[in-house]
């Protein structure tokens, strides 16, 4: 199933890419709100948590037959 790898790999690498713009963006400019900041905080978290679990299954080799 090679032809399936590149979307999850590409996936991976976008997830990483917006969590990490969420979080500068968040250190330069700082949250609206307390509450609004935590969600966006906990968005870039999952995303850079999903990114980080996929790219590193795509580099280890470990994904599933």
């Amino acid at each position: 199933m090679g032809a399936v790898r590149f979307p999850f790999t590409f996936m991976g690498v976008l997830c990483l890419a917006l969590g990490l713009w969420i979080m500068i963006y968040l250190m330069v400019r700082g949250p609206d709100g307390p509450v609004s900041g935590g969600i966006e905080v906990a968005m870039a978290f999952v995303l850079i948590a999903f990114g980080s679990w996929v790219v590193w299954r795509r580099l280890t080799g470990r994904e599933p037959d």
